[in-house]
């Protein structure tokens, strides 16, 4: 039998561990959806997702930026050599985007510790291979993470499994 090419959640945590979290998780469909319903107590955690979702974008916004800065500092260096007019404002647009990466670099950061207290083995794995894992492809389904994971439950489950933990980290 061929193995999965991704990842197997059986790799890296305990079975005894893996099967705890598996009888954790209610079976069936959940009564109400977790994405799209406002409900008072699922808002929490669709804010949680999207949350995780913007992890992507902010690590490329964050790069660009970078880059950027990059431009702007060899832009500074010319003028200052040429004793340009222009210095003071690629001096001030510099400042500005100095400000930019290290708000984005906050949010990044504060990103990184909310997915760092999730509680749960499981959770932390989906979360970490759902959202921040290869940050060049686009975010799997709900039905695709628990496949290349190796986890024995659909996506709605998992789903619904995952929301339920993000709901309990208010």
């Amino acid at each position: 039998m061929e193995r999965n090419k991704h990842k197997d959640i059986l790799d890296t945590m305990e079975i005894y561990a893996y099967l705890a979290e598996i009888m954790r998780i209610p079976l069936g469909r959940p009564s109400e959806r977790y994405n799209g319903e406002e409900s008072g107590e699922r808002d929490h955690a669709c804010t949680i997702a999207r949350e995780f979702g913007s992890y992507r974008s902010l690590c490329l916004r964050e790069n660009s930026v970078r880059r950027r800065i990059e431009r702007m500092l060899a832009e500074c260096i010319i003028a200052e050599k040429t004793m340009s007019p222009q210095l003071p404002v690629l001096r001030s647009a510099l400042r500005h985007a100095t400000l930019e990466l290290a708000e984005l670099a906050l949010r990044r950061r504060r990103i990184e510790e909310r997915r760092d207290s999730l509680k749960g083995e499981l959770v932390k794995m989906v979360v970490q291979h759902r959202y921040f894992d290869d940050l060049n492809r686009r975010m799997p389904t709900w039905s695709g993470t628990a496949r290349e994971l190796g986890i024995a439950l659909s996506g709605e489950e998992l789903r619904g499994y995952i929301c339920k933990n993000f709901e309990e980290m208010r």
